[in-house]
């Protein structure tokens, strides 16, 4: 069975259309100097708290708070990606303590703000570096400990309208909101095809976003400009029969919820545990071939 995702965000298209409350993500994302929140931005359209928050829940898919913590971890990472301090991101994130602004920047990138500001030139350069070699690569972070979930019938997700020499991120994740590590992530070098076939059973919305090749570091983790897909209709398995599933690249639309996962650490995480697994297989310990 083949499917193809709608341009727009939904397999069917019935993804039902409310400008009004698209209106509202879009003041909310356009924040300028400080940050949303809901007080305000239910005055603006106005109408109660209450009501804009259950509106947004159903246009959304998920609670609207967890949208406007993403978007101050978005700001935050802007923050550090120019190289400001830890300070300043917190603050411009809009963050009063220290300790909440940590928590809650771990809880979406998996990493502190500190490290996460170290480790950026790193990073980047390791996936820059992979993106510039002609040979296809897939990187497989998995959220699930390596127990073997076999699947009988495969899922097989493909990439359409990725540029030439750019990454994609595809995630399997039971939200619709990435909120840290996927359970199943996958990065596509050179390819734009995967077929799953080992994942837990259970419910999962798939999505993809593209990483253009860069000279700098913007493109690599803040992702509010970035061509990407959200399947909205779930994807449970054990599958009935194969299924494949075609993302089709597009804009920003502004029911997409921030993507603020470290890719490339996830990246990173993901060619590391498939050289230690070839290295095991092999009978070797890591980083002895040549040795």
């Amino acid at each position: 069975m083949r499917v193809k995702q709608d341009p727009v965000g939904d397999p069917e298209g019935d993804h039902p259309a409310h400008p009004e409350l698209d209106h509202v993500l879009d003041e909310a994302r356009a924040h300028g100097d400080e940050p949303p929140t809901l007080e305000k931005l239910a005055r603006s359209a106005h109408f109660s708290p209450f009501h804009l928050s259950r509106r947004l829940r159903e246009h959304l898919g998920f609670p609207l708070r967890d949208f406007l913590a993403a978007l101050r971890v978005e700001r935050g990472i802007e923050e550090l990606v120019e190289g400001h301090d830890v300070i300043r991101a917190q603050t411009e994130a809009g963050h009063e303590s220290a300790s909440s602004f940590t928590r809650s920047f771990a809880r979406h990138t998996g990493l502190a703000p500190s490290r996460y500001r170290d480790q950026l030139r790193f990073l980047a350069a390791y996936l820059a570096r992979h993106m510039d070699s002609t040979d296809p690569l897939i990187a497989l972070y998995r959220g699930f400990p390596d127990d073997v979930h076999p699947q009988e019938h495969p899922l097989t997700l493909r990439v359409d309208g990725a540029q030439p020499g750019t990454a994609v991120f595809i995630a399997l994740n039971s939200r619709l909101i990435l909120r840290g590590a996927p359970e199943l992530g996958v990065a596509l070098l050179g390819t734009a095809e995967y077929a799953v076939d080992q994942i837990p059973d259970g419910t999962y919305y798939a999505m993809v976003v593209e990483v253009p090749r860069s000279a700098g570091m913007r493109a690599y983790f803040q992702m509010d400009r970035n061509r990407r897909q959200l399947r909205r209709e779930p994807i449970t398995f054990p599958l009935a029969e194969p299924l494949e599933v075609v993302l089709e690249l597009r804009d920003l639309l502004p029911t997409d919820p921030p993507i603020t996962p470290n890719l490339p650490k996830l990246f990173f995480e993901g060619v590391l545990s498939s050289v230690t697994a070839e290295d095991r297989n092999s009978g070797q310990a890591p980083g002895a071939a040549g040795s």
